[in-house]
């Protein structure tokens, strides 16, 4: 049993996103903090390392020229619990990325001053434990079936329904250019 590495990552998105929202709200709706934190949601997701470092240019809600990797330290500085959220979350992410069973293990040793939403789907990560070393050890996925099962919906709406099931599966099949007998293709 393996899991796609796509819904562990979007797990734990969700609750740093969360995470962010909950924080993010104890600032009144009017102050820079608030309108930073959402406005700058997609900077905060992206790993520590890929962040931009070398290009100044001017922000909003930045009275001068920074770098991404400089607004994501001031967000950071925020909130402590924000902080170590985001810290296990670039752990974790960079051990599925690069499928370092060790150093996914030992990102689940440093949790304290976590937030709650990040802990509750971490440890809904350590009930999965052994599906995720399995993910982690082999080079299995689903992710050419799911592609395969949203092509296959995309089919269907882009065609506003079928009113003969017979037709749909030749038009999938037509679709993914699937070669079968004469005789399956005949109603």
């Amino acid at each position: 049993v393996v899991i796609d590495k796509f819904h562990l990552t979007n797990a734990l998105n969700r609750a740093f996103n969360q995470t962010r929202v909950r924080i993010m709200k104890q600032f009144a709706p009017s102050s820079r903090e608030f309108k930073a934190l959402k406005r700058y949601w997609k900077l905060l997701l992206i790993p520590h390392e890929q962040l931009d470092f070398e290009h100044f240019r001017k922000w909003t809600y930045f009275p001068y020229w920074v770098t991404a990797k400089d607004i994501v330290t001031r967000l950071l500085k925020l909130d402590p619990i924000l902080k170590q959220t985001y810290t296990v979350l670039n752990r974790v992410q960079t051990a599925l990325k690069h499928k370092d069973w060790p150093n996914y293990n030992a990102a689940f040793w440093h949790t304290a001053g976590c937030s709650e939403e990040m802990l509750r789907t971490l440890q809904i990560l350590q009930t999965h434990h052994d599906a995720i070393r399995n993910t982690l050890m082999t080079s299995y996925s689903n992710g050419p079936l799911e592609g395969t099962n949203n092509k296959i919906k995309a089919i269907k709406r882009a065609s506003f329904g079928f009113r003969s099931f017979f037709k749909f599966r030749i038009r999938v099949l037509y679709v993914f250019r699937i070669q079968t007998k004469k005789v399956l293709i005949t109603k």
